[in-house]
Order: structure tokens, then sequence, then C-alpha cells
């Protein structure tokens, strides 16, 4: 005797005692379960935890970027209080990103101007940038290397 596998048939009607069936019945049928319909309000309650998970779901994927994006500053905010930035390496690696840009000046916090000599361009000390925020001004726009901007940067490649 082959189940038709395509029907849900709950666990729990399994372990429901069987009715016994009267005797005029063939004792081959007597042993198949009973299929019996679960009840609306059983049905109704599936439906209703299916949807709770899949708005769960789609919760979740909406939060999701801001929440790193919450930790990622947080930690780089603790390391930051730990160890101060190198800003000449940052500096460096954009200057050799943009090689072919005309650097016309670097604005930095006045506190790490010092940290910059060593580049021979000129640099002008900028009391809005945050220590470990740079900023290069070149011959065709502004690049920003402050924090927010890098870790942005670092946020959006991950997520792409």
């Amino acid at each position: 005797m082959e189940r038709d596998s395509s029907v849900f048939v709950p666990l729990a009607l399994f372990l429901r005692p069987v009715v016994a069936e009267p005797a005029s019945t063939p004792p081959a049928q007597s042993i198949r379960p009973a299929v019996v319909r679960p009840s609306d309000e059983y049905v109704e309650a599936v439906r209703a935890a299916r949807r709770f998970h899949a708005a769960l779901s789609d919760a979740l994927e909406a939060a999701l970027p801001e929440l790193l994006q919450g930790i990622a500053r947080d930690v780089l905010a603790r390391e930051l209080r730990l160890a101060q930035p190198d800003v000449a390496a940052v500096v460096a690696s954009a200057l050799d990103r943009f090689a072919g840009e005309k650097v016309l000046f670097i604005r930095a916090h006045p506190g790490e101007l010092d940290a910059l000599g060593a580049l021979e361009l000129e640099r002008v000390a900028d009391d809005s940038l945050q220590p470990g925020d740079i900023r290069l001004v070149l011959q065709s726009g502004t690049i920003d290397l402050t924090l927010p901007a890098r870790l942005d940067a670092l946020l959006a490649a991950w997520n792409a």
C-alpha cells in the first residue's frame, strides 16, 4: 500500500489513539490511520507563524546594515583610543591610488601635521577635522579621507 507523500499530515495525528472501527471492516483498513484534516485554528496559526517569520526576516534584513555600521563605529572608536591612526600611511596610500592627480595641499587635524612632515606637501591645519581625519585637496577636487568616509566606503564594499 503506497502513501501519497504530497499530503502533509502532522505528527500529532499519528500520536492520537486510533478509534476501533466496526467488526465488519476488513483488518487492513483498520491499521491505516484515518486522514484527518487539521482544524481551521491550526491552519490559521501556521499561517500566522509563517507571516511572522517573513516579517521578522524582512525587518532583520532592513536593520542589518545600520547595526553593522554602529558596531563597526564602536569598535573603531575603541581601537582609536588605544592607538592613534597612522595618518601618514593613509595619505601615502591615497597618493598611490591617485598618482596621476596634482595634490594642492593636505588638510589635517592640527595635532597631526608633524606626522605628515615627510610627505613634502603643503599641510593645512583644520580644527574642524578629528584626529585621524584627512582631506586631500587636488586640482580636480577633494578626496575625503575622514574616518567616517573611509568606514562608509569599507561597509559599502562589504555590502556589495
